[in-house]
């Protein structure tokens, strides 16, 4: 079985070849993330009450918080 390190055409591998795209994909995920807190706050119903989960009274200030 031949490595990469056995083949001249083949470079080892080093680590991050583009350590520029971390930051980007990252806050790709936090924009993300918020815009699925906004749909679930303002699109989604709760079961109990039937109103918005920004609207809801039947869920506690700390679970707000984290929605």
């Amino acid at each position: 079985m031949a490595h990469a390190g056995d083949r001249p055409d083949r470079q080892p591998s080093t680590g991050m070849r583009h350590p520029e795209l971390l930051p980007l994909f990252a806050t790709a995920l936090a924009i993300e993330v918020a815009h699925l807190r906004w749909v679930l706050l303002t699109q989604w119903r709760c079961r109990r009450c039937h109103v918005r989960h920004l609207d809801c009274e039947c869920k506690p200030a700390w679970m707000k918080m984290l929605l």
